[in-house]
């Protein structure tokens, strides 16, 4: 079923007044490809079974193989694993910048952030080198910025941010400096080309994606402001990030703006009855990387009668949403145990996508503590969950980032065990590369 494994485990902004607006990056207006999915070929995937051998036994946790997490090799395994990290030790940076706004402390998590990820590069190349690297860059960019002296020579979004930090430190901003960089900002963003993010032929294809991805993400990502999406980091995402920035440049300039309108929460069938990433990092919570592919040959949105029944889910989680926010987990509640009843194997990932859904909808309200209890309803983990590489560190992660949004002191804690349980999963990934291949 190496077919499943491959598949399932990839894992408006208001302008603002004055001077330059930066405008969102436009996706391309090309037909999309033909999604395909295989290791050595592009082999079109079929609907994903009701039922499948794959999912009666539940390994109860690590799996010696890799072929098992959908990558060709331990190194692939590896590089899922540096997003995690990046991310988890970005958002711990992030916090400490907040309870020690000079600065230092949080640039040495970006320094040891750096070190791990050097660790993590191999030689062989292609994605699994690219991708760590990039990280690995960005975090050195950023120690840098924060201990007040931004690297020279840097382009794109992040240059302009470091060109800002220089200004502000020697005390030269002025509403002209302010003007100059947001049209710098503004010339960066009209050329860059941004993908659309379910646009990718086969398994190379949707690789390459995610190194774009990672590109575009950490070159405006914010080192100190939570920044990052609820859902996809896609077009849109990107450009509120570079709006943020601008929104920043302005007010250093002495201009009143606005940072650009949060997203609001709203379920949609999409959203609430499509098909989850392996990854929920991806789906969920911003990390860079392509968007889930598939289809279901059972309740999928194809079928009529279960259309209907995710539309009238999104409903009344809308309703409840808007007048009771705590009501959103009764319902969740009571319609993930309708989907639990029907009994067969692939239920697993309507489950997870509405879970999905909970916890971004209530996320981007602002109702992080009601998120996080969406969050936790995915414990214990189960059969399919294992699939995905270190998957009960992804959900710590954004556990954490939830708890650091909603400003408790568990934040900090729960990074750190989310770490704890990433490094857990790659010294078992080291033990079985050692080992050598399973036999079969």
């Amino acid at each position: 079923m190496r077919w499943l494994w491959l598949l399932l485990c990839s894992c408006s902004t208001p302008q603002m007044e004055s001077s330059p607006v930066v405008a969102a990056v436009a996706a391309p207006d090309s037909p999309k490809k033909t999604e395909t999915v295989g290791v050595q070929s592009g082999v079109q995937h079929p609907p994903i079974p009701a039922n499948s051998p794959a999912w009666r036994h539940d390994p109860g946790g690590f799996v010696p193989d890799h072929n098992f997490y959908g990558e060709r090799s331990w190194d692939g395994v590896r590089m899922r694993v540096a997003g995690h990290i990046a991310v988890i030790e970005r958002d711990r940076a992030r916090l400490a910048a907040q309870s020690a706004p000079q600065g230092l402390a949080a640039a040495g998590v970006y320094r040891s952030l750096a070190d791990v990820l050097a660790a993590l590069i191999p030689d062989s190349g292609g994605p699994e080198t690219e991708i760590p690297t990039l990280a690995r860059n960005a975090a050195l960019r950023d120690a840098a910025l924060l201990e007040g002296t931004p690297l020279a020579g840097l382009g794109g979004v992040a240059g302009v941010r470091a060109s800002l930090h220089r200004h502000q430190k020697a005390g030269t901003m002025t509403a002209t400096v302010a003007e100059r960089l947001r049209s710098e900002l503004a010339s960066v963003v009209s050329n860059l080309d941004f993908p659309d993010i379910d646009a990718f032929a086969d398994f190379d294809d949707r690789h390459a994606m995610r190194v774009k991805l990672w590109a575009l993400y950490l070159d405006a990502v914010d080192p100190v402001e939570f920044s990052d999406p609820w859902g996809y980091f896609d077009a849109a995402a990107h450009a509120r990030m570079v709006q943020l920035l601008d929104a920043k440049i302005a007010r250093a300039g002495g201009m009143t703006v606005p940072d650009p309108a949060p997203v609001s929460g709203r379920f949609t069938v999409d959203g609430a009855g499509g098909m989850p990433t392996g990854d929920s990092l991806i789906d969920v919570a911003g990390q860079p990387g392509p968007r889930a592919i598939g289809t279901l040959e059972k309740l999928g949105l194809d079928d009529p009668k279960h259309r209907q029944w995710v539309e009238d889910t999104a409903f009344v989680m809308n309703a409840k949403l808007a007048e009771q926010p705590g009501g959103v987990l009764s319902i969740l509640h009571t319609r993930t145990a309708h989907l639990d009843g029907m009994g067969h194997g692939s239920r697993y990932y309507n489950i997870k996508q509405l879970r999905n859904e909970a916890v971004r909808q209530l996320a981007r309200s602002g109702h992080y503590t009601v998120a996080k209890q969406a969050l936790e309803m995915n414990f214990p983990l189960h059969h399919q969950d294992w699939e995905c590489p270190n998957r009960t560190g992804i959900l710590m992660a954004i556990n954490g980032r939830l708890a650091a949004l909603a400003h408790q002191g568990t934040a900090a804690d729960t990074l750190k065990r989310a770490r704890g349980s990433t490094d857990d999963f790659l010294k078992k990934v080291d033990a079985a590369q050692a080992a050598g291949p399973p036999t079969r």
